[in-house]
């Protein structure tokens, strides 16, 4: 049976020390219909299910079948006019979005990969990962906010492209994360993340972040895998719970803030 809750690891790509977790869907954006080779069968098949048209195909096969004395030319000939030239708009239309697909996934966006950050394409950011965005800049994904430049600690987004708002709303950093500004911090930061499955309600989203703090973090910057773990094992996690004010959905943007830090949770086809 299918888990109750998704269970995510910060870092992602650091398996050593991470325990065997379910796999996620990838950060790619598909919003195309068709590919070059079902865009026939498909197209006509949805093209086939409009009454008109399959009016007309079922009258052009009767004209064909039987010795009509009107020419089957005039129900077949506006029949193919109509569902070519459907065809073909539906397909430049089709091709438009492909670009547009393919313009999102290979933008870039900034990861902490290997203890530094780097560039990667968006369409390669993975359920876990510690990513950094800019101010102005339109989050990739579905992101957990775990730092900021503020003061307060928080970030200033405009929701516009999900909701209409024009007016700038305040998401919250977590307690025992606002203040791991720094690359190795946040590398070294051991923690995961429970939560509801992704749903389509903009404003709920429960969680629970389990994070080992103070020595263990400072251990994870300098200690080997096996120091690591048994520095876990006797500390104990903290449990901080989360809510809608710490989430920062996809097709948002960052405002008034120079940059922010915040873990993937949702990508590709769940955000």
């Amino acid at each position: 049976a299918a888990p109750a809750t998704r269970l995510i690891a910060l870092n992602a790509s650091k398996n050593g020390d991470q325990e065997e977790l379910p796999k996620y869907r990838d950060n790619n954006i598909i919003t195309a219909r068709y590919t070059v080779w079902n865009f026939l069968p498909k197209n006509l098949f949805e093209q086939f299910r409009r009454i008109a048209n399959f009016y007309f195909l079922i009258v052009a096969c009767i004209h064909i079948s039987i010795d009509s004395p009107v020419s089957p030319m005039t129900s077949v000939i506006p029949l193919l006019f109509v569902i070519t030239t459907t065809g073909i708009k539906q397909g430049a239309e089709d091709w438009k979005r492909h670009k547009e697909d393919k313009k999102v996934n290979h933008a870039t966006t900034r990861v902490i990969r290997d203890g530094r950050l780097q560039d990667v394409h968006n369409c390669d950011i993975m359920v876990g990962d510690i990513i950094q965005v800019l101010q102005d800049e339109e989050f990739p994904c579905d992101i957990l906010l775990l730092s900021s430049t503020d003061l307060e600690p928080s970030c200033s987004v405009t929701t516009a492209n999900l909701d209409g708002e024009t007016n700038l709303k305040k998401f919250h950093c977590p307690d025992a994360t606002q203040d791991l500004c720094s690359i190795l911090q946040l590398w070294g930061l051991k923690a995961t993340v429970e939560c509801q499955h992704p749903n389509s309600n903009l404003y709920k989203y429960e969680g629970l972040l389990k994070i080992w703090s103070g020595a263990t973090i400072r251990a994870s910057l300098r200690a080997s895998q096996r120091s690591l773990k048994s520095a876990i094992a006797k500390d104990g996690p903290i449990s901080l719970p989360l809510s809608t004010d710490n989430l920062l959905l996809k097709g948002t943007r960052l405002k008034n803030t120079e940059h922010i830090f915040g873990c993937a949770i949702y990508t590709g086809a769940d955000t």
